[in-house]
Formats: structure tokens, sequence, C-alpha cells
């Protein structure tokens, strides 16, 4: 490749890079496996992210499903008709075929039905933030003790295999101490369609609980989980949507190493410029988001916008494929670069950019696999053989502490100290 020295390739995975709709997604497991049967509770965008992974891996088999929207549950049964549907997590977890329930509902009832599925006996995997209040999380992690069952929070993105690949970078020194991590990211998420529980701070409305629980995860899981202290500031730029939309964070682990990050949802600048460059993006579309919302979004179209990018809604379009391979998407949004003592490593379109004392050249990461199907991976790994769990309630709970502080040092103006941290389990 033009501008590297050379080209490390890892080994690849097997498998065809095609789309796979999802009524053909479904995969049988070889006879001696053991397949988890999984309920799904909340069928909206995240749910439509995990869908076509949950489909395809052997190790599940999709058991069931609850929302409260009938004509949601209609089409989704039309995609999987095995499956049985409820309207509550309650009836759901009385399915005895439900051995695992994945949990995508709104952040405010992430603890009340996690909780529910708990006193079941079930397995849960939740949508990340886990909670929006530390007593919550304690008394998910406690219910999920006193069952003795997993609790696991879907923090797909620091389960990719960039961010896997940088952290065995810090654990190894391959190239010395880690010092210091830089994420950013510009878009549009403030101005895109979004449902009330989205503009409504306390119940975990705005950037910070709905984009930045991604950013901060993979940041501690890089610096190995261990944050010091914190400073912040979440700002609140626009008199018509009262949420923070836009953060900047300053993070100390115990071990010396800092961090940056920071996202602004303003639809202004786009930072995959920085990724991708110029010729990615296409300058007739910008403000796109903003547009939308003002020429056409009025009055209660917007929620009726955002309430249609659920299953099997007119704006879900292509997010119920897959796609498959190493991509780009969440994790390429803006620049993240990670500095050692003898090198700087960015995320780059095949994997990974190394800058060294002595050379620059690129590891290439290709493969069909991402951070949803590590996530799974490793949730099957644990229920099946018993190996610890990484992000597990405890370690939800420490990125729930970062989310927290990011908005009381913004309050306050001032450094905050953590109490909740937890190493990562490499």
């Amino acid at each position: 490749m033009t501008g590297y020295s050379r080209v490390r390739s890892l080994p690849p995975f097997s498998t065809n890079n095609v789309y796979y709709p999802l009524e053909r997604a479904i995969v049988t497991s070889s006879e001696n496996a053991r397949v988890i049967g999984l309920g799904i509770v909340g069928l909206g965008g995240a749910t439509l992210s995990m869908l076509p992974k949950f489909a395809k891996n052997p190790g599940y088999k999709i058991m069931a499903a609850a929302d409260v929207d009938a004509n949601v549950l209609a089409a989704f049964s039309k995609d999987f008709p095995e499956a049985k549907t409820y309207n509550s997590v309650q009836d759901l977890c009385t399915n005895d075929a439900v051995e695992l329930v994945y949990i995508a509902t709104p952040n405010r009832f992430h603890s009340e039905h996690t909780i529910a599925a708990f006193q079941a006996g079930k397995h849960v995997l939740i949508e990340k933030p886990m909670t929006i209040e530390i007593p919550g999380s304690i008394a998910m992690i406690e219910a999920a003790d006193k069952a003795g069952v997993l609790l696991g929070v879907n923090v797909k993105h620091s389960f990719e295999p960039r961010v896997q690949k940088v952290r065995e970078m810090v654990r190894t020194e391959e190239f010395g101490k880690l010092r210091l991590i830089n994420s950013w990211r510009y878009v549009d998420w403030l101005y895109r369609p979004r449902t009330p529980e989205e503009l409504t701070p306390e119940w975990g409305g705005g950037i910070v609980w709905r984009q930045a629980p991604h950013q901060l995860d993979i940041v501690r899981t890089i610096g190995g989980g261990m944050v010091r202290s914190l400073r912040s500031m979440a700002g609140v730029w626009d008199p018509d949507r009262r949420v923070p939309g836009a953060h900047a964070t300053f993070m100390e682990f115990e071990d010396g190493a800092v961090a940056t990050a920071m996202i602004s949802g303003y639809d202004h600048y786009d930072s995959r410029l920085l990724v991708f460059g110029p010729d990615a993006i296409d300058p007739s579309n910008h403000g796109g988001a903003r547009r939308e919302l003002r020429e056409s979004l009025v009055g209660g179209a917007e929620a009726a916008a955002a309430a249609s990018e659920r299953y099997g809604g007119e704006r879900a379009g292509s997010a119920v494929r897959e796609t498959p391979g190493l991509g780009g998407g969440w994790i390429m949004g803006g620049p993240t670069v990670i500095s050692f003592d003898h090198a700087d490593v960015s995320f780059s379109r095949n994997g990974l950019e190394v800058f060294s004392d002595t050379e620059r050249y690129e590891i290439d990461l290709k493969g069909p696999k991402d951070g949803r199907d590590g996530r799974l991976d490793t949730y099957y790994d644990s229920i099946v053989n018993g190996a610890p769990l990484p992000a597990d309630g405890r370690w939800g709970m420490a990125t729930l502490e970062v989310l927290l502080a990011v908005q009381q040092s913004g309050d306050e103006r001032r450094e905050l100290m953590l109490s909740h941290q937890t190493g990562s389990v490499d």
C-alpha cells in the first residue's frame, strides 16, 4: 500500500462477505454443541443492530421477543415465526426455553427489567448504559449474584478487533507503556429523529447517555479500566434540544496514562473527514439532519420518524441486514490515536496504523467478525464453559460512574475522583 513500509496481516477468519437478510440468517449448530435459548426485550435500533449476529451465531437460538408495540411484534414474527412473542419482560421470562435475555428497552427501565429476568433465573445481556444511576446498578449486580446468573453489558464496540488488538499491545507492552489515548467524534446525532426518551435528560437522554457510553467504554477498555480521576464538561447549546449535545473529557488512569475524549453531535463538522478523507463525504449533504428536522420533522412528526426506525418501520432500512467483516461504522466515525513510549497507533480502514520509532506500517485486521461477534462469543464462553465474563455488571457500573462524573464535573467545574472502577478481564 502506498505510504506504508509494509503491511502486516493477521490470520484471516473464514466466511463469505455477503449481506444476510434476517429471514435467511438463522443457522443450526452442530449436533453436540450447546445452544442458548435467547429472549429479546425491546425491538428498537439496538436490537436491529444485534439481531443479524444473534441469528447467525450457532451458539444462540432466538426463542422469544417482547415489546409494547403490537405492530413491531407482528413484523418480528414474520421474520422469526418460530419465536414466541410477549407484551412484557415478565411474560417472556415464563418461557422455559429462554436462558439468556437481551434487554434493549429505554435506559430508565433497565434496572427493573433486568431484575425481573434475574428473578426468573435468566442470564441477562443489557444494552449500554446498564442503567442511569449507581443504586440501580448495585441492585442489578446484587440480584444477579443472588440468583447465581450472569449479567453482561453490551458494550459491543469495546470487543471490536481494533480495540482488542490495541488492548493486547497495552498488556504486552509491545511498544512500551501506554501514555495517551485521544478520541474525537463530530456527528449529527442531536438532529436525527429522536424519541422523547432521548430528549429527556432525567430519563437518560442526550449524547452523554446515548453515544458517550461507547466511546468512554472503549477508552476504559484500552486503558485497562482503572480510571483514577476525571475532569469534563457536557454542553447544552441549543435551546430547542435541551439535552447535552457535546462532551469533552480528560481522564487519568491509576497507572498514570491519560485520555481525552470528545463528541459533538451538533451537525456541523463531520470527523469522518479525518479518517477517510474529503472524498468520503458528499458536501451537498452538509447539515442534512438539521435540514430534515427543520423542514419536515415538525410537531409530532419527529417522534413518528423515530418510531419508524424500530423493527419493521419504514426508516429501519438496511439496519436489518448484516454488514459482514471489520467494517467502519461507529468505531471509525472519528480519529482515535493511542500513544506508547515507542509508537503511536491509530484506528484505520483495514485495522491499525502503527507509527513506531523506525517505521510506519498497517496491521490488517479484516475478517468476518466485529465487536458484536466478540461480545456474543465471550458471553457464550462464560455461560457454557464458565470463563470469566468481560464487561460484566461491575464493569458496566464503572463505565456508568464515568458517565455520571462527566455531568457532575461539568456542573461543578472541578476534577472528580472515582471509586467504583474495576480492571478489565483480559
